[in-house]
């Protein structure tokens, strides 16, 4: 039986009972406003649909870390939101900042890749496996030139995710915190030959 027939769904941002996002807490999210690292500065536009604090913040950690995937359709929607508002035209290609393998295990699956399926559900985007990360430490509380480090000869191009041809290739994340992440993913885009129009992430650090 579902744990969810049991227990009734509560709010990740308030516990209120009745949906996995209350409407109140919904409104965390607003258009997209674009994010400045000096990774990124010379490689892609970025962009973050809010801060990583608050109501946010706990949301997508109940995603990432507490196994609430009732939660990816609901941040699939707030990506999509943000892209459609991206001035940007189609058609889209989303390639998704890949996890180590450990991390995905945890966290039943690759976390980011299931948020842009949503995405590319509600868009008519296509959604493109092009990087993988092999090895490393988990990035938490690493610095920029540490991210940096422990990305480097990691992440790669896999070539059987190659986005489509004619396609705008962005960049989809869960959290910009120094851009080392992003960098390292659209440098390896652009060193396979495919072009990317931007960085979309769920949040920004300040």
């Amino acid at each position: 039986m579902s744990l969810n027939l049991i227990l009734p769904t509560a709010c990740a941002g308030c516990e209120t009972r009745g949906a996995p996002v209350c409407a109140g807490c919904a409104t965390s999210w607003g258009s997209p406003t674009e994010v400045f690292r000096p990774p990124l500065a010379a490689l892609a536009p970025a962009y973050a649909l809010a801060r990583y604090a608050g109501v946010a913040k706990r949301i997508l950690i109940a995603y990432k870390e507490r196994r609430r995937r009732d939660l990816a359709p609901f941040l699939g929607w707030v990506l999509a939101v943000g892209l459609l508002a991206l001035p940007l035209g189609g058609p889209w290609c989303l390639v998704p900042a890949p996890s180590r393998r450990i991390a995905s295990r945890v966290r039943g699956g690759p976390h980011v890749q299931r948020i842009a399926a949503e995405t590319a559900r509600l868009t008519g985007a296509c959604v493109a496996p092009a990087l993988v990360l092999k090895g490393g430490r988990d990035a938490v509380g690493l610095n920029r030139a540490e991210r940096a480090a422990n990305l480097a000869g990691r992440l790669r191009f896999a070539a059987a995710g190659r986005p489509p041809p004619g396609t705008r290739v962005v960049v989809v994340d869960d959290v910009i915190t120094t851009g080392a992440t992003s960098a390292a993913c659209v440098t390896a885009l652009k060193n396979a030959g495919v072009p990317v129009v931007a960085v979309l992430a769920l949040l920004a650090t300040v």
